[in-house]
This record gives structure tokens, sequence and C-alpha cells, in this order.
């Protein structure tokens, strides 16, 4: 049987890494080794790496900012693709906004800011990337990633390229299929003033830091808010803000945020998630989605 590592070395522009500590790549600074890292800067190269991690049978992990997952402490078994370069940045072509895949959604918005372009100030703030938002349709302040998605560009397993220009915009639901990674997207937007657009930007920024907890290491919103209700009111009317479990601690702040104190692995983040979810079941007969994508739980 071929070394994996050495048919992942002989990709495209990629680059290829063993044993890559994951707490490193989250901002909940908790998670154990990916068994390989790729780091990619074409759709020619996603492509390829789709096609040899098929024919090995190697699961495949997206990460962006690692701002919406929970690596478990044993890490992943697989590839954890990071996309860079020329999937990672972002230009404005009249009212059309295109961006690659792994570009930062800050870096996107203030692209956009400099075009004079108006729409994507909601999203400033969210430590995220822009295919993680395609695939979660990330949003705030009733503003979706699906209200200004004009098109999504993916390759899909096997390595095929995709094209989308409809999308359904379900809360926090993926606008492409599952499996398939986004390389570039285009955003419709408007014109606006420098000023205008600047106010917004500072006024998405300002909100959050005066209702999230900030500074700190945590992965956004934890659970989905459930139908006609929110999450994070639940979870307080449990009496739940400052519970702990180890290094883990339910934001004082914000309910449905949980913060890594200093030293909290990835088991003291998933049994707060299971003691909160439990806790909201009990007292409300709801139950808790998780927001953040978990990895490496499948056999605990």
């Amino acid at each position: 049987m071929p070394d994996p590592f050495q048919s992942l070395l002989g990709i495209g522009d990629a680059t290829a890494q063993r044993d890559v500590p994951l707490a490193n790549c989250t901002t909940w600074k908790v998670g154990g080794p990916a068994m390989f890292m790729m780091r990619a800067g074409s759709r020619r190269a996603v492509s390829e790496l789709l096609q040899v991690t098929g024919d090995l049978g190697l699961p495949l992990l997206v990460l962006g900012r690692g701002s919406n997952i929970l690596v478990s402490d044993r890490g992943f078994a697989g590839v954890v693709l990071r996309l860079e370069g020329g999937l990672a940045t972002a230009g404005a072509d009249g009212d059309v906004l295109k961006a690659g895949g792994g570009a930062l959604l800050d870096s996107v918005v203030v692209e956009a800011y400099r075009s004079l372009l108006c729409g994507l100030e909601f999203v400033f703030g969210i430590p995220g990337t822009v295919g993680g938002a395609v695939m979660m349709n990330a949003g705030a302040f009733s503003r979706s990633t699906s209200d200004v998605l004009a098109e999504a560009r993916t390759v899909a397993p096997g390595g095929d390229e995709r094209h989308y220009e409809a999308f359904d915009g379900k809360y926090r639901q993926p606008l492409v299929p599952e499996g398939e990674i986004v390389t570039e997207v285009a955003f419709r937007l408007s014109a606006g003033s420098a000023k205008s657009i600047r106010e917004r930007m500072d006024e998405s920024r300002d909100r959050r830091k005066a209702t999230q907890p900030w500074g700190v290491s945590t992965a956004g919103s934890v659970f989905k808010n459930p139908p006609g209700a929110h999450a994070g009111k639940l979870i307080d009317e449990c009496g739940l803000k400052g519970r702990s479990v180890g290094g883990a601690m339910v934001s004082k702040k914000h309910a449905n945020f949980i913060i890594n104190q200093g030293g909290a692995s990835a088991r003291d983040i998933k049994e707060l998630m299971d003691l909160v979810a439990g806790e909201v079941r009990s007292r409300f007969d709801v139950q808790l989605e998780p927001e953040v994508q978990l990895v490496g739980f499948e056999e605990e």
C-alpha cells in the first residue's frame, strides 16, 4: 500500500505536513493533531486533493479560522485542508465582490468598504472565512450570507467543479451541498458612501463587543436558536451562566458562549455542552442542536 503522505506531497501547488496540532488552529485553543494538513491555493490542487483522498479512503476536513469547531483531544485521523493564496483573496468588479473560500470575512468586508460597496457589514467581526460562512449560512442582526450571495463555485467529492447561482437560505444550513468545498463566491452588493459603510461596520463590531465575550477563547454561538426561541435566553433561565467543567465555563456575558478559561480540554467543553443541553431539555423540553461542528467525537 502506498504511503498516503507521499501521495499528498505530489499534489499541484499544495503543501503537506504530518501530525499538526489543531489546538493552534482553532479559536477554542483545544484539539489533538491532524494526521495530515494540506494548504492549497488553487482549484486545481483542491480538485486533485479530493481525488487522492477519495482513492486513499482518507476523510477530509476543511478548516478556516477554526472559529466554529470543536476538535476532540484525539484529533482528526484524516486530512485537514486550509485554503490560502489565490483562494483567500477578494476583489470588486462593479457591484460584485468576488472572494476565495479561504478569505477572512473581515478582510472581505474591508475590501468592500474600499470599493464603496455595502451589504456585507453585518459579518464584520465574525472570526470566520467565506467558505465557512457559506457552509453555515452565517449571519447576524437579522441578516444572512444568503441575502447577498450571488454565485458559489465548489469542488465536489471526486474532484468535479460545480457552480451554483440559487440558494435556499435556511437558518444555519449549508448553502451548497455538504461535502463540497467552496473555492470562490460572488457577493451582489450595492453602492454606498465610505461614511455610511464605515458606520455600519463600527456598529456591527460594537454590538458584538457589547453583547458577546470579547478577547477570550470561544467559538461563537455554541447552539442554534430553536424555533421561536433564543438558545442563550433558555440557558440563562436555567441559571447556567458561570457554570464550569474543568477549564471550560459558560460565559457570564452571553450564555450561548463557552469560554476556555485556560487549560480546558475538548472533553471539558463537550461535557459542558452536554450538561447545558440536558438542563435545557429537562426544564423546557427543548433539544438544543450544536451550531459548532464536532470533529473526532464519533466513538464517544
